[in-house]
């Protein structure tokens, strides 16, 4: 064996060795609570990293909520004082829901193989359905009472996933029903309001949004090839919200290109399940009625079956704000996620009952 080769099993053994340090420290620690790190090989291979928790002392079959998380790459472990308001709600939801709860790492991320940067939506999207096949065939699970709780762009996938599917109800924070182009265009207006742009400059620059969108979503050019063959639009995407010369959000153009491809509203006229709809009154990333529109779509199939509910002076990420702007800006607000977890907490007891 030559030095070369003992020295790259030295490096290797040492990386294993800190990253599995980091996951030590990472560990959850839940009063009454039991969480186990499990790992879901997909089919292609790829094995990613799940978290799953539930009552210490409940036994048989349990209810169970299926989180499926935000569009970042960031990890859905939480930590023992979460300060930022998506782990604080999580906590909640953990400890008090007396439900398993599965949660998978995105691809990359935690303990997790491949890289969250390049996936695009359609693969994570059967990540998660993959997830909810291994998630039904638990055996402290009762398959009947499976709740998909979908946050952010995780409520996108959440009518995917529960479409002709039998769950017991689907649960969306920050997420609406409407396509990803009008969603980006909802966004960009309100960025473009909320920072106080000169009123004569709103419509122009909306304008060449909407032209932009058009080529890039609808018709799946990237920013390079637009900005080839019209510099002035071209002009626009360093101007768009979150965007780099790679990537949107952190993701590839692919991923939001396929996201404009799914149909979120027929997807929500196949849910045959009772739907809770959550919106923050000053979530600027996502429209009121957008996410309105879930409640429309479950009642008009059922009426009663779906329920909306906005919390007042709530951003997307669980902090309370005196004012839209402030909550724009992320100044003077607080982190409280518990005015938006009692409403969860009170729908999936009506749903989920109590553990056997």
């Amino acid at each position: 064996m030559t030095c070369r080769i003992i020295a790259a099993l030295l490096v290797t053994a040492a990386l294993l060795a800190h990253r599995s340090a980091i996951a030590d420290e990472m560990r959850e620690t839940h009063p009454n609570i039991d969480t186990s790190y499990g790992t879901l090989t997909l089919r292609d291979g790829v094995k990613l990293q799940t978290i799953v928790t539930k009552p210490a002392a409940a036994t048989g079959r349990l209810p169970a909520i299926l989180f499926v998380q935000w569009l970042s790459c960031d990890t859905i472990a939480i930590s023992d004082n979460p300060r930022d308001g998506w782990s604080a709600m999580l906590k909640e939801v953990v400890r008090r829901s007396n439900a398993l709860v599965w949660r998978t790492e995105k691809r990359g991320v935690g303990a997790s193989e491949g890289n969250c940067a390049t996936m695009d939506y359609d693969t994570e999207l059967d990540d998660h359905r993959q997830a909810l096949e291994q998630l039904r065939l638990r055996d402290d699970v009762d398959p009947k009472r499976i709740v998909i709780f979908g946050g952010s762009i995780g409520g996108t996938y959440a009518p995917l996933l529960a479409a002709n599917q039998p769950v017991a109800g689907v649960m969306i924070w920050g997420a609406g029903a409407t396509t990803w182009a009008e969603r980006m265009l909802k966004f960009e207006r309100n960025a473009l309001e909320l920072k106080g742009s000169p009123p004569d400059q709103l419509a122009r620059e909306m304008t060449l949004r909407l032209q932009f969108f058009d080529r890039y979503l609808i018709h799946r050019q990237t920013p390079a090839q637009i900005a080839a063959a019209d510099a002035t639009l071209g002009a626009v995407w360093p101007r768009i919200v979150g965007t780099t010369a790679n990537d949107h959000y952190g993701r590839p153009f692919a991923f939001h290109q396929q996201a404009q491809q799914a149909d979120w509203a027929a997807a929500w006229s196949k849910v045959d399940a009772p739907v809770l709809a959550l919106y923050g009154e000053y979530d600027w990333f996502e429209s009121r009625d957008a996410t309105l529109l879930i409640a429309r779509i479950a009642n008009a199939k059922s009426p009663g079956r779906g329920t909306f509910a906005e919390i007042p002076r709530m951003n997307h990420h669980f902090a309370q704000y005196p004012n839209a702007t402030a909550a724009f800006a992320e100044k003077e607000g607080q982190v409280n996620p518990e005015p938006a977890v009692s409403v969860m907490l009170e729908w999936l007891k009506k749903i989920l009952g109590s553990p056997s």
